[in-house]
C-alpha cells in the first residue's frame, strides 16, 4: 500500500488506514496475508509502515519486489506513485481516485507547484487494473485521462470520527446558534469566505452566532491563520480557534454545534459533511464539487463565492432554530424543502448508508477479492475463508459499482 503522507485528520491518509483496518481483520480470521504500507512522511510508527521517501530507496526493498498486490492512494503528488511503472507485469494495481485541489485556487506556491505535478501524475490511473474513486465526482476525473468504465468504481469513505453515544438532537431555543468550521486554513477550503461571513454575523453586535474555526495549521495558509486568529480576537468569547484538534475534540465539536458550515471552493469528497450528519447537525455549504452530492439535498447551499447568499442560508437556519415550537422540535429548512427534525434525522440515517463503515468494506472486499485472484498466488482458500467470514459477518453483499469485470492491464514486458 502507498500514500505520500499517512497524517491524522487528513481524508487520503484516513482512506489507506480505513483499508489497512479491513485487511488486518482478514489476517485476524486466519488469511495469509501480508501487508506492507510504504509513505514518504509518517505521523506514526505501526508494525507495517515503512518510511520510504523516493522511489529509488523503493526498489532496494525486497517487499516492494515480493509484492503480488499494490493499491495506491491518489491525490496530491507523490514521488511514488509513479513506481506503478515499475511493477513487474501480473501484479494487479489498484488506485484510489482522491481528486485533488484546482490550481488557480492555492495562493501558496510551494503548495501550487504540488497541485499542477499531481494533475500532471494523474496519467499513471491508465496503468491501474481498477480505479475506485471516492465519489462519483471523481469518477469524472478517472473518465478525463481515458480510463475506460469497467475499470471505475465508487468507493464513498466512511467517517473517521464517529458519536460514541447518541448525541443530543437539534432542539428550538433561544440561546445562541453555534457554527463550525473545519478544515485546512486555505483559500480553497474558503477560509477568507468565512472570515467575511464570521465578520457578517458579529458585525450586528450580540450574542446570537457562536463560531468555531478548527483545522490542522501544518497544511495552511500562514497568513489565513493569522486572520483566524484576528477574528478571533475582535470578538473574544463568540469566535474561538481551535488548532489541530484530535478525533475526541472533533467529536466534541460535532457534538456541541448546530451547524458545519463549508464555504469550500472545491472538494473532492469532503468527509465532515458525513462525520456532521452523523452527530444529527445541519450542513450549510457552497455548491462546489461533490458538496451538493454528498449533502444528499438534506442541508443548505448556496452558489460558490456567494458570502451573502451563505450567510442568508445561515440566518435562515438560525431563524427556524430559534423560531417558537410547542413540542421543542424546530422545522430543519433544507435543499428538499422543511423537514420537522425528527424527519430530518430520519433521512439522515437514510442517506448515510450508503457512507457506512460497513458499506466501504464491503465494496472494498469485493474489490480485494478480485484483484487477489488475478493476482500471481491467485485467491487462496484460506484468504477466500476469512473475505467470506468477514463479508457474512456484514450482512449482504451490495452490488459494487462498475465492478471489476475481470480486467487486466498490459503493462509490457517479455
Amino acid at each position: 500500500m502507498y500514500s505520500g503522507i499517512v497524517v491524522e485528520r487528513d481524508a487520503v491518509s484516513r482512506s489507506l488506514l480505513h483499508k489497512l483496518e479491513v485487511l488486518r481483520r482478514l489476517v485476524a480470521l486466519g488469511a495469509p496475508l501480508e501487508v506492507t504500507v510504504f509513505a514518504q512522511s509518517l505521523d506514526d510508527d505501526q508494525p507495517e509502515f515503512r518510511l520510504c521517501p523516493t522511489v529509488a530507496k523503493l526498489l532496494g526493498r525486497d517487499e516492494f519486489w515480493a509484492a503480488d498486490l499494490h493499491i495506491f492512494e491518489e491525490g496530491m503528488y507523490y514521488e511514488l506513485f509513479d513506481s506503478v511503472f515499475l511493477i513487474p507485469p501480473g501484479r494487479p494495481i489498484l488506485a484510489i481516485e482522491h481528486n485533488s485541489t484546482p490550481a488557480e485556487l492555492v495562493d501558496v506556491p510551494e503548495a501550487r507547484l504540488a497541485v499542477e505535478r499531481s494533475h500532471a501524475q494523474r496519467p499513471n490511473l491508465l496503468l491501474a487494473d481498477h480505479v475506485a474513486c471516492v465519489s462519483e465526482l471523481n469518477v469524472e476525473m478517472a473518465r478525463s485521462v481515458g480510463v475506460p468504465e469497467e475499470r471505475i468504481s465508487v468507493l464513498h469513505l466512511p467517517p473517521a470520527v464517529v458519536p460514541l453515544e447518541p448525541p443530543p438532537p437539534l432542539r428550538a431555543r433561544s440561546g445562541p446558534v453555534r457554527l463550525l468550521y473545519l478544515g485546512r486554513f486555505v483559500h480553497a477550503k474558503g477560509i477568507d469566505d468565512m472570515l467575511a461571513l464570521v465578520e457578517r454575523l458579529t458585525a450586528e453586535g450580540g450574542d446570537r452566532f457562536e463560531v468555531t474555526l478548527a483545522g490542522d495549521p501544518r497544511f495552511s495558509d500562514p497568513r489565513q491563520l493569522e486572520a483566524a486568529a484576528a477574528a478571533a480576537a475582535a470578538a473574544p468569547g463568540r469566535v474561538e480557534v481551535v488548532f489541530a484538534p484530535d478525533d475526541a475534540q472533533t467529536a466534541t465539536l460535532f457534538a456541541r454545534a448546530d451547524a458545519l458550515v463549508i464555504p469550500s471552493r472545491h472538494e473532492g469528497y469532503c468527509v465532515p459533511v458525513v462525520e456532521a450528519y452523523g452527530f444529527g447537525r445541519m450542513v450549510i455549504a457552497y455548491d462546489a464539487g461533490n458538496l451538493p452530492t454528498i449533502m444528499g439535498g438534506l442541508g443548505l447551499v448556496a452558489p460558490t463565492g456567494d458570502v451573502g447568499a451563505l450567510e442568508a442560508a445561515v440566518r435562515r437556519f438560525a431563524d427556524a432554530l430559534q423560531a417558537p415550537s410547542e413540542c421543542g422540535e424546530p422545522v430543519v429548512p433544507t435543499e428538499r424543502g422543511e423537514m420537522a427534525a425528527s424527519g430530518w434525522r430520519e433521512a439522515l440515517g437514510i442517506h448515510l448508508r450508503d457512507y457506512s463503515a460497513a458499506n466501504f468494506e464491503r465494496r472494498f472486499l469485493a474489490l480485494f477479492a478480485g484483484l487477489a485472484s488475478a493476482s500471481p498466488p491467485g485467491l487462496s482458500p484460506g484468504l477466500e475463508r476469512a473475505i467470506t467470514a468477514r463479508l457474512d459477518a456484514l450482512g449482504p453483499e451490495l452490488v459494487l459499482p462498475g465492478g471489476l469485470a475481470g480486467h487486466q492491464v498490459d503493462r509490457g514486458g517479455d
